[in-house]
């Protein structure tokens, strides 16, 4: 006499299964803060070369000077893009008259990326990806005297830096080259003591 063949799981299987998970639950847990960390800095460098990207394809699609102006303060930054509206180059007392026209944003990164700050990781000492000196930590975004970073429709731009970091060990920098408006994202690798290009 044929006895139907049970399905499903004994206890024994699922108590082995869920101790399993547990195991593997508890060696997850003390890299998730990390991997989350690594996330957040990751997608806000990826918002700062996007609003940089947007104002070099705008300046050359629509054949104006268009500049990326931030402020400042708290660790957050507030990014607006404005195009020149009189000829002159995107400048901040054009922007207060009305003459140079906002266009897009504001884009700012509190609240969006609670872990991550405009800054340099405490103690942070390893040179500019140039080679140069880091100079003031307390300077992360570093394009001159000017708080504008202008895009022309011959593809240059005003070439700068914006640091950011998780503020506890992991530090990437946005870059725009002069010569050709390029746009590049670089994490600092402390195990290899050098900047490594992500884009």
């Amino acid at each position: 006499m044929n006895h139907p063949r049970r399905s499903g799981y004994s206890l024994l299987e699922l108590l082995a299964v869920l101790a399993i998970l547990g195991l593997v639950l508890a060696l997850a847990l003390p890299a998730l803060p990390g991997l989350v960390n690594r996330t957040s800095l990751e997608a806000a460098t990826d918002d700062v070369l996007l609003v940089f990207t947007q104002a070099r394809d705008r300046a050359i699609h629509h054949r104006v000077d268009v500049g990326v102006k931030w402020v400042s303060g708290n660790g957050d930054i507030v990014l607006t893009m404005f195009e020149d509206g009189n000829g002159n180059g995107v400048l901040s007392a054009d922007i207060r008259e009305g003459k140079d026209p906002l266009v897009a944003g504001p884009h700012w990164m509190r609240g969006k990326y609670p872990h991550v700050t405009f800054s340099f990781l405490p103690g942070f000492a390893a040179p500019d990806p140039s080679g140069a000196p880091i100079g003031n930590p307390d300077d992360p975004i570093r394009f001159g005297r000017s708080d504008i970073s202008t895009f022309t429709p011959a593809g240059h731009a005003s070439p700068g830096s914006v640091y950011l970091s998780d503020s506890v060990g992991r530090q990437s920098v946005v870059r725009v080259t002069p010569a050709n408006g390029r746009i590049q994202v670089l994490d600092w690798h402390p195990g290899q003591r050098k900047w490594i290009r992500r884009i």
